[in-house]
């Protein structure tokens, strides 16, 4: 069985899905502390201008070490209206606004949460949908692993009954092997290569959020690398 393990970020970018697709289980990484200045409360969208980070305000200011599934979101702005906003203007003309902008509208408005997670794994599940993967998704606060960084990660899979850890490729720089070897769990490595797709406002920028592909891209035979769908 080959389990992926990944912080739950917002609307997440095509090699987080790729990742997913290829494992059987994915493990949200949400009891470790919160990565600020990450993907984890942003991603990049594309318009007529150029690219836009699309973001939810959170409240961390002197919460230092804080637990992902603790950050609460900042209540100073009206963000879900301007996120809303901004992808209908940015991506009204484009093939599949009318299927899929109804469904994103939707979710902002039935979500009335006040912690980050409780809106961006909404977000992972709604692109999983639309891409017809069947991974299942766990989060890791319900588990009980031991230990840190490599030994947790080991633990993870372990406790879900998996026998490949799926890494992406920084892992080989700081991966302890020894850790997944004591619990008789092989190590993999995933590698997402961009690819273009038909994208308007001038030349193609990868790196978007999936949201991006979803809403340019009606065939997604086009992702090869969705081995599961």
């Amino acid at each position: 069985m080959i389990v992926s393990i990944h912080q739950p970020n917002l609307f997440p970018w095509m090699g987080f899905f790729e990742k997913m697709a290829a494992s059987d289980i994915m493990i949200l990484l949400d009891h470790v502390p919160y990565s600020k200045r990450s993907y984890q409360n942003r991603v990049k969208i594309k318009g007529p201008h150029g690219t836009k980070w699309l973001t939810i305000p959170v409240q961390s200011k002197g919460n230092f070490a804080q637990v992902t599934n603790e950050v609460l979101i900042s209540g100073d702005k009206d963000w879900k209206t301007d996120h809303v906003n901004t992808l209908q203007f940015f991506y009204r003309s484009t093939p599949q606004f009318n299927d899929i902008f109804p469904k994103i509208q939707q979710l902002y408005e039935q979500l009335n949460v006040n912690n980050l997670i409780d809106f961006t794994i909404p977000t992972i599940e709604l692109i999983k949908g639309e891409l017809g993967i069947n991974t299942k998704l766990i989060k890791a606060s319900t588990l009980h692993p031991k230990g840190k960084r490599s030994e947790l990660l080991a633990e993870l899979v372990k406790e879900v009954g998996g026998t490949t850890y799926l890494s992406g490729p920084t892992g080989k720089d700081y991966l302890e092997e020894k850790y997944f070897m004591e619990v008789g769990v092989e190590i993999d490595f995933h590698s997402f290569q961009p690819f273009e797709y038909p994208q308007p406002f001038g030349e193609f920028t990868p790196g978007l959020s999936t949201l991006d592909f979803l809403f340019n891209v009606k065939d997604l035979s086009l992702w090869k690398g969705l081995k599961r769908l």
